[in-house]
């Protein structure tokens, strides 16, 4: 079966669409192979940047906040450039540039590790904005809930698989070794999207160079859109937090534990039973909707993040809460792609991926700042205020699925008058 493409490779024919089609497949493999990758970056860099370089966690909020603000940047250009290059074209530049991420555990020094984090950073953004793309235009808007978990759950399970990997590894081999392996695999990563990838064909538009590249102008129609101001509030309450959480936890679990392995482990079991609810949310949002799964999932970051607060110097705690956060997290993210296909225009959607993924990245930087700093003066702050974060969060996920249900089931978001 073939659909009109949602905006996905600005191609001007039919998308395969449907969750055994090649482009979903593939993509699935690559989000599969890139989480297992780069598990002992996204895992072990709070322990490397302490135990190895002898610097404090907000040195790691520092690098973190540099990777994710050229991200933010990037994916808004990666959005326009899935539009003018193709969506092939855009996923490997952000390939492209996640090859060097093992190279960040051979660097000693602040002005070389600086450098290597700054092009991270920029190739996230083409890699998120075009994976993206592809999973709304592949798996179909009536599949899109079982879709995106999957697309979600690949990733999440090949963080899952590196984790188990990285902390069997760990016992014996250095940082640099994990580094090494790390682009070695990476780098098979790129060959087998530039081989597997199916390529995209973009329609050449009528307006000039100058034109294509004024961001702005095609940026502009989403900013003023309530439905647009109500998913970037939940990207920007949920998401902060989780950026506190993600830097906390795993530097939580190695001061319990004293034992680089057992934080690693924790990545792995908590990514695993993530996948798992992930695959649930899916299904439950294409079989009774999205606001029930989104709701409750939000919910459950409140609860947990609460019991957080009073579990901080214990493996066990952190190890159980800390796993039915990052459940429900994932839960809330996996819905996203979902919501970006309701509330944009089909010619739209790679944009607002984009613009999504820029608040993500600024609410991830200003979560591993303020997770930095108050880890300093009490490890149970940071979740403190992932309490509130997270209720402003379930209120603006409550408040755009009533708007959504009142669009007399159009598929586009048009701004409500009360």
């Amino acid at each position: 079966m073939t659909t009109p493409p949602s905006g996905g490779d600005g191609s001007g024919g039919p998308t395969p669409a449907g969750l055994w089609s090649r482009t979903f497949v593939v993509l699935c493999l690559l989000g599969f192979c890139n989480g297992f990758a780069g598990a002992p970056y996204q895992s072990l860099l709070p322990v490397y940047v302490e135990a190895d370089l002898g610097q404090l966690p907000l040195f790691t909020a520092y690098l973190r906040s540099l990777t994710l603000i050229l991200g933010g940047i990037f994916a808004i250009v990666g959005g326009r450039l899935a539009d003018l290059l193709g969506l092939k074209k855009t996923l490997l530049l952000g390939l492209a540039g996640a090859c060097l991420t093992g190279l960040v555990f051979h660097a000693h020094q602040i002005l070389p590790l600086t450098m290597l984090i700054l092009v991270i950073g920029a190739a996230a953004g083409p890699w998120s904005t075009a994976g993206q793309g592809y999973l709304i235009a592949a798996a179909g808007p009536s599949r899109l809930g079982l879709g995106g978990a999957l697309y979600f759950l690949s990733g999440t399970a090949g963080h899952s698989v590196g984790n188990l990997c990285t902390g069997v590894l760990k016992q014996s081999w250095s940082f640099p070794q994990l580094g090494s392996a790390t682009t070695l695999i990476m780098s098979g990563v790129f060959v087998l999207g530039l081989l597997l990838l199916p390529s995209t064909h973009v329609k050449r538009a009528r307006d000039t160079p100058r034109e294509r590249l004024k961001l702005w102008r095609s940026y502009q129609p989403l900013l003023v859109r309530r439905n647009v101001h109500l998913l970037l509030g939940i990207r920007l309450s949920i998401t902060s937090f989780w950026g506190m959480a993600t830097l906390v936890l795993p530097l939580l679990v190695y001061r319990a534990s004293q034992s680089a392995s057992t934080a690693a482990y924790y990545g792995a079991v908590s990514l695993a039973v993530a996948a798992a609810g992930q695959l649930l949310t899916g299904l439950l949002r294409d079989h009774f909707g999205r606001s029930a799964p989104l709701i409750l999932s939000a919910l459950g970051i409140v609860v947990s993040s609460a019991c957080l607060i009073f579990y901080t110097d214990s493996v066990p705690g952190l190890f159980l809460f800390g796993t039915a956060l990052t459940t429900t997290a994932w839960a809330v993210s996996t819905l996203v792609p979902a919501l970006i296909a309701e509330v944009a225009e089909e010619d739209e959607k790679n944009r607002l991926v984009g613009l999504g993924h820029m608040v993500w990245s600024g609410s991830m930087v200003a979560g591993s700042i303020i997770g930095g700093i108050l880890i300093q003066v009490g490890p149970h702050l940071p979740f403190v205020l992932g309490v509130i974060h997270a209720a402003v969060g379930t209120l603006c996920i409550w408040r755009l699925c009533v708007h959504l249900d009142t669009d007399a089931g159009t598929r586009t978001a048009q701004p409500l008058s009360t």
